[in-house]
């Protein structure tokens, strides 16, 4: 799968590229995260850093789960959960959410659908509205350097 043609084709350069080049970093930069199969949360946090150098007027956060100062929400199944987004490019505060990221290993048998579904529901929900959203799964141990899956999460 050619990670790099997806991010690099999509229809806002200016969110993909960025986005291909902090992945390429945190592939040659950090392999030893994916050599040695480390938490999820590791690898989002050294992306979100590589993700900060081109969205210098944004923030960008690993886990934020607050809306406002309320709880971020969303009803991505049945009822509106709570929800901490594997990575987000955004404005803190109400508002102005740019891209949702959410990320799995290889090593992680869970599917994308849930994953889906929650990018989605963030790209739909009235009050977060991200404008873009992306799911990508890393591969570990003898597939680290390389990503599996790599699709970008459409309303």
């Amino acid at each position: 799968m050619d990670f790099a043609a997806v991010l690099r084709s999509y229809e806002a350069h200016d969110i993909g590229v960025p986005v291909l080049i902090a992945v390429q970093r945190l592939l040659e930069q950090d392999i030893y995260l994916l050599d040695v199969n480390a938490s999820e949360r590791s690898i989002a946090a050294r992306l979100a850093q590589y993700l900060q150098e081109h969205f210098t007027d944004k923030n960008v956060d690993v886990e934020y789960n607050r809306m406002g100062d309320a709880p971020k929400r969303v009803a991505w199944s049945e009822d509106k959960d709570d929800v901490y987004p594997d990575i987000i490019v955004h404005v803190r505060g109400p508002g102005n959410n740019l891209l949702a990221i959410e990320i799995k290993k290889d090593s992680n048998p869970e599917p994308k659908d849930k994953d889906i579904r929650k990018l989605r529901a963030y790209r739909q929900d009235e009050d977060l509205r991200y404008q873009h959203a992306l799911f990508m799964r890393f591969g570990v141990k003898a597939g680290a350097g390389t990503l599996s899956e790599c699709e970008w999460v459409h309303v």
